[in-house]
């Protein structure tokens, strides 16, 4: 009876560390902070009186967090749909298997290994509007960080780079995955690349591609550590997104009032962006 018990409970044993991680760090903090933000804090975070929806109705007329949020949506519609494209273009380029291969698809995997702040120094230097090399390659003068005109793509590129790599490691597997036979009897057939990529490989790797544009969608929603490292901390409105708006205030300004309304509603923003995604799971994507 004892060896059935344990077996019955061994599973939950060895989950229960990740488990306790998952409540402790992810889900007390999120709750918690749905609560406080029906609530008045001071600067050290202490509770002073209940406001109902005041916060948020605050949050919302405010036209910086409003900037934030059209911020946010440009930056998600220009990097995800540029990262996945120039991920599934190299994925389909480096599908044969060649003498070359490692060497190419570990190059092309590599930003994935660097850190955010690597990247975002390595980009500065290249954006440096005296001395960075784009610049010099265009002609130009343009201060590509601080000008209010062209921060927020520049910053959408170098987040766009970073996640290449990821797609291009998953999209390279799935592509690999088709089977050979039904690309030798479409070139039988005398269908050429752009056909046999269209009838053939994208609704076979339709699985593939539909995690990558959500698990993308739902990191760029959350971006927030390249705005808060190139532009002091977030305080650069032109390039603002949601979180780096809610970091300069919970954290900068201390206003903890503003940084709970902003994160719940954040939140909200992405979870029904992600609903509106799932829904074309169906009509899209081909499990068969």
């Amino acid at each position: 009876m004892r060896k059935k018990l344990f077996k019955k409970v061994e599973p939950v044993l060895y989950l229960l560390p990740a488990l306790f991680f998952i409540i402790f760090f992810t889900y007390y903090p999120f709750v918690n902070t749905i609560i406080k933000s029906f609530f008045l804090t001071n600067s050290m975070g202490k509770i002073r009186e209940f406001v109902g929806f005041e916060n948020f109705v605050r949050i919302v007329h405010n036209k910086e967090f409003q900037a934030s949020v059209a911020n946010t949506f440009k930056y998600v519609f220009t990097s995800v749909p540029f990262s996945i494209i120039v991920a599934l273009v190299l994925a389909l380029i480096s599908a044969g298997n060649k003498r070359l291969s490692p060497v190419y698809e570990t190059m092309y995997a590599l930003p994935m290994a660097m850190s955010t702040s690597v990247c975002a120094m390595i980009f500065q230097l290249i954006y440096n509007p005296s001395l960075g090399i784009l610049n010099a390659f265009l002609g130009t003068k343009i201060s590509w960080i601080k000008d209010d005109r062209t921060a927020l793509y520049a910053i959408s590129f170098i987040s766009a780079w970073m996640n290449t790599g990821f797609n291009f490691l998953f999209l390279l597997a799935a592509v690999r995955s088709v089977p050979a036979e039904l690309i030798e009897c479409a070139e039988i057939e005398g269908a050429g690349f752009l056909r046999k990529t269209q009838k053939i490989i994208l609704p076979i790797i339709s699985p593939t591609l539909f995690f990558l544009i959500v698990n993308s969608l739902a990191r760029a929603m959350m971006m927030s550590g390249l705005v808060i490292i190139l532009t002091s901390g977030g305080r650069q409105s032109s390039a603002s997104t949601m979180i780096s708006y809610m970091y300069s205030q919970a954290v900068l300004a201390q206003n903890y009032n503003n940084g709970y309304a902003t994160a719940i509603i954040a939140f909200l923003i992405t979870f029904v962006l992600l609903v509106i995604s799932f829904s074309f799971e169906k009509r899209t994507v081909n499990y068969d």
